[in-house]
């Protein structure tokens, strides 16, 4: 193809499911509107929209290159999260290029042509249909916010605590000002919204604890402070309880994964969770209540988790991190013999 037909990427679209199909389906831009399955797919954007669509295209016999920028996957996640989910995506055969820059596309008899650039080299890749999951604006081109004069950014409506624009009886809720961009979040502020405009400004969004999970295979979930962020702020300890050590994972047969729980040495609070691995989104939800019971480490060790489940798994790694902080008795009942981690 000419040279002239390359279209640099700063000139397309970057939704979350934008598509450049080769062929037939030329004309389709989203998921939903296929109607076959390409035998190759590119996904450009490693975060957690991009690594959904590229796991399930895997999961469909789909050959996936996933493409991101960043020096690694999910760059929002806790480091432990984001290699083992490198890994396990480059032991199911999927081509996982991080620290790599999309330069452009064209079209060629073969295929799509993903022109791509590394510290290592520049190349290229050729597929039947290329994703872009590389950022998530505001759809508020049609609100007519200009009329109203409310003034919103290029990706979102700013908003104060009370989820007031800067006009002060229209509020924004949701995605459109950018703050969690969740649904569980966004219903919470619909609710706050709705509060402060009808009895006054009086309830703000609180956003410290708000549990998500992202259905990849394996599938991660996560809450609060990632490791390195709570390092940041905090004296912590770190406690892991790996799938292998929990009877449910071994019957199922679901060995991969782990839950990480990050508390503070001081006060025994829980910054943070992450949890991969089959279950995770369900089990991250529980300590998303405890912290939001603000329970002490030690508190959430006592629980009497039913057995045998994947959640055990919280009770385990917060036993970890007492054992390693000298509070309460708490035998060792894991099988890796080395040093607590």
């Amino acid at each position: 193809m000419p040279r002239s037909t390359r279209r640099p990427l700063r000139h397309m679209s970057h939704s979350p499911a934008a598509q450049h199909e080769h062929g037939s389906g030329s004309g389709r831009r989203t998921i939903p509107e296929m109607t076959s399955l390409p035998r190759k797919v590119a996904v450009v954007g490693g975060a957690d929209t991009g690594c959904q669509m590229a796991s399930i295209f895997a999961d469909l016999g789909t050959a996936v290159a996933l493409f991101e920028a960043g020096p690694i996957l999910v760059p929002a996640a806790d480091p432990s999260v984001s290699a083992e989910l490198d890994r396990a995506f480059r032991a199911r055969g999927m081509a996982v290029h991080t620290a790599t820059v999309v330069e452009a596309l064209s079209r060629e008899p073969a295929g799509i042509r993903i022109d791509h650039r590394s510290d290592l080299a520049t190349a290229h890749t050729i597929v039947d249909a290329v994703f872009f999951a590389v950022g998530w604006p505001a759809n508020s081109s049609q609100l007519g916010l200009e009329t109203a004069g409310v003034r919103a950014g290029r990706r979102a409506i700013t908003v104060d605590d009370y989820l007031r624009t800067n006009i002060g009886h229209i509020f924004a809720a949701g995605d459109v000002n950018g703050r969690s961009m969740l649904v569980q979040t966004a219903r919470l502020e619909g609710r706050i919204a709705a509060s402060n405009a009808v009895l006054g400004p009086t309830r703000q969004a609180a956003y410290d604890v708000v549990p998500s999970g992202s259905f990849t295979d394996p599938e991660y979930g996560r809450v609060g402070l990632t490791e390195t962020q709570a390092a940041q702020q905090r004296d912590i300890v770190v406690g892991i309880a790996r799938n292998d050590d929990l009877l449910r994972p071994v019957a199922d047969g679901r060995l991969e994964g782990f839950c990480k729980l990050i508390a503070d040495r001081q006060d025994h609070t829980v910054l943070g969770a992450h949890v991969l691995g089959e279950y995770s989104a369900e089990t991250v939800q529980t300590v998303a209540a405890c912290m939001a019971a603000h329970m002490t480490v030690e508190q959430i060790a006592e629980l009497q988790l039913a057995f045998p489940t994947f959640t055990e798994g919280v009770s385990m790694a917060a036993q970890k991190i007492c054992r390693t902080i000298g509070i309460g008795r708490f035998p060792q009942v894991w099988s890796y013999l080395g040093p607590d981690e």
